[in-house]
């Protein structure tokens, strides 16, 4: 019961900050890459593994079985696109992102599940409508991954044939997440906790902080 009380929402605001600051500073300070990098796989099972238990949503059957087949969705989709290179273009992983299995990070399911949900949440605050909100969360997560796109190829997270985004990534992303976001409507879920949308635009600003200074 005490732990719960300290996974309030403006502790775990406080935790992105302070988490997403720290990484900021180890990216862009050269002394300190070569060890906050390989901590990248961690931090996104910590800071994830946090704001899933935000809520005590994640012990309802519905939403852990839509987790589930979204995870597995998600990576075999991952999985079939690194093989073909039909979803989403010509790409391969690096190794960055920690353990693979068929070519792709373990953790990288997980952070679909993260990144669908998250936008989900914030196209509840626009809409109720299940279409609005399946196309909404698509529009946001493919805005999230065009902020990502460079600074992961930045960062080895991946690398893509000729150095080049293709277009049909984004669509793959529309798609996959206005789907999600469709099935998760449909079994009338309800998150209680707003720590997945804090967490998507945190994510998000931590990459465009990054993308910045690229530039």
């Amino acid at each position: 019961m005490e732990g719960k009380k300290l996974l309030t929402t403006r502790n775990i605001v406080i935790l992105y900050v302070i988490m997403f600051g720290v990484g900021i500073a180890g990216h862009l300070i050269t002394d300190l890459m070569q060890w906050i990098i390989p901590l990248t796989p961690l931090t996104l099972l910590l800071l994830g593994g946090v704001t899933l238990i935000s809520s005590e949503s994640y012990r309802d059957k519905k939403f852990l079985i839509w987790f589930a087949v979204t995870y597995l969705s998600t990576f075999i989709i991952e999985a079939a696109g690194v093989a073909t290179g039909v979803i989403f273009g010509v790409y391969h992983y690096g190794d960055t992102l920690g353990l693979k299995l068929f070519e792709v990070p373990l953790i990288i399911g997980f952070n679909w599940v993260l990144v669908i949900l998250g936008a989900l949440l914030l196209a509840e605050k626009i809409s109720g409508n299940v279409i609005v909100v399946s196309v909404l969360t698509g529009i946001f997560a493919v805005m999230f991954d065009f902020i990502l796109e460079p600074v992961a190829v930045e960062l080895n997270y991946w690398q893509w044939q000729g150095g080049i985004i293709p277009l049909q990534n984004y669509i793959a992303w529309f798609v996959i997440a206005a789907d999600a976001a469709f099935v998760y409507k449909i079994l009338k879920i309800r998150y209680i906790s707003p720590s997945p949308a804090h967490y998507v635009i945190a994510q998000g600003v931590f990459f465009l902080i990054l993308l910045s200074f690229m530039k």
